[in-house]
C-alpha cells in the first residue's frame, strides 16, 4: 500500500501499526469509509493507516448530525470494524482507533504520533502476535436453582433439618430455604467464574471483566453472567478453546453455555499501558 499524502481532504485513521511488518507483508487494499481507497503514512518506527474522507460528509458538526441516524451508525461502524479486522487478519499488529477519528490536516495526525511516540510504539509491542477473545457465560436459572438444591451444603444441610422439624415450624423455615438458595446461586456463579478463570489462566496473559448484557439485548432465555475478554498469544488460542470446551462439559449439569468469539483485533486491550 502507497503512501498517500493528503491535502485537501481531513483524514480518517483507522489504527497505528508497525513499519518493520510492512517488510514482511502488505495492508489489505481498503475502500474506506467516504470510498476513497486506503493508505499508509510512515512515521518513523510506526505506520498510519488512514483514509482521505470529504469535509463536507466527516466535519464534526455533520458526524454529530449522522450519530442520531441508528442505520448511518451500523453502516460506517460496521465498515470501521471490518476495515481493522482484515488488517489484524493479514498478520499486522494494529492499535485500532476509535471508530470516526479524524483529523484536518496529516500534520495534524504526524503531531500526534510524535507527542505519543514512545506510548503507541511500546503498546503495539506488547500486542505483537496476540488476539483477543471473548467469552460470554449464560445460566439457565432452572437448571442452576435445581442443581443447587441438590449439591449445595448449605441448602442440603438446612433441608435436612427442615425435615426434622414440627411442621408448623417447617411452613417457615421452607421460605427461608427459598431464600438460602437463590442467595447460594449467586455465590456459587462466582466460584464458577472463578474456578473457570483459574483453569483457563495458563492460556491468557491479561483478562477484562465487562459488564453483563440483560435478556433485552441478548434475546435469551437464560442470563448471561460472565462477560470477559481476554488477551492471547496467538500459538496458545487452540488449547484455550479446548479448555473452554472441557470447561463447558463441566458445568453443564450447573445450567451453564459458554460462547466464545474471536480472534478479535485488540480492543479493549489498547487503552491502558
Amino acid at each position: 500500500m502507497a503512501h498517500s499524502t493528503v491535502e485537501t481532504d481531513f483524514i480518517y485513521l483507522y489504527g497505528v501499526i508497525l513499519m518493520e511488518e510492512l517488510q514482511k507483508t502488505e495492508v489489505p487494499s481498503i475502500i474506506g469509509i467516504d470510498q476513497k481507497k486506503s493508505s499508509v503514512i510512515p512515521f518513523k518506527k510506526l505506520a498510519a493507516v488512514i483514509t482521505p474522507v470529504n469535509p463536507d460528509n466527516f466535519s464534526q458538526q455533520r458526524i454529530d448530525h449522522q450519530l442520531k441516524d441508528p442505520d448511518w451508525i451500523k453502516e460506517k461502524a460496521f465498515h470501521h470494524h471490518e476495515c481493522i479486522s482484515a488488517i489484524h487478519s493479514s498478520q499486522i499488529t494494529i492499535l485500532p482507533m476509535s471508530f470516526c477519528t479524524i483529523f484536518q490536516k496529516e500534520e495534524n495526525l504526524i503531531a500526534l504520533l510524535d507527542e505519543q511516540y514512545d506510548v503507541i510504539l511500546e503498546k503495539l509491542n506488547r500486542l505483537k502476535e496476540k488476539q483477543e477473545w471473548n467469552l460470554k457465560i449464560y445460566c439457565n436459572s432452572e437448571q442452576a436453582f435445581s442443581y443447587v438444591v441438590h449439591h449445595n451444603p448449605s441448602v442440603l444441610e438446612l433441608r435436612e433439618n427442615i425435615a426434622t422439624m414440627p411442621k408448623g415450624k417447617q411452613f417457615i423455615m421452607k421460605k427461608k430455604l427459598n431464600q438460602l438458595i437463590y442467595e447460594e446461586i449467586e455465590k456459587e456463579q462466582s466460584q464458577w467464574w472463578h474456578q473457570a478463570e483459574q483453569t483457563l489462566k495458563p492460556f491468557f496473559e491479561e483478562a477484562k471483566l465487562r459488564k453483563n448484557w440483560g435478556r433485552e439485548i441478548t434475546e435469551r432465555k437464560d442470563e448471561m453472567i460472565v462477560n470477559c475478554d481476554f488477551l492471547i498469544n496467538s500459538s496458545k488460542s487452540e488449547h484455550f478453546l479446548d479448555c473452554i470446551q472441557e470447561l463447558e462439559r463441566e458445568f453443564t449439569l450447573a445450567g451453564c453455555t459458554f460462547q466464545v468469539s474471536g480472534p478479535w483485533p485488540p480492543y479493549h486491550f489498547s487503552k491502558e499501558k
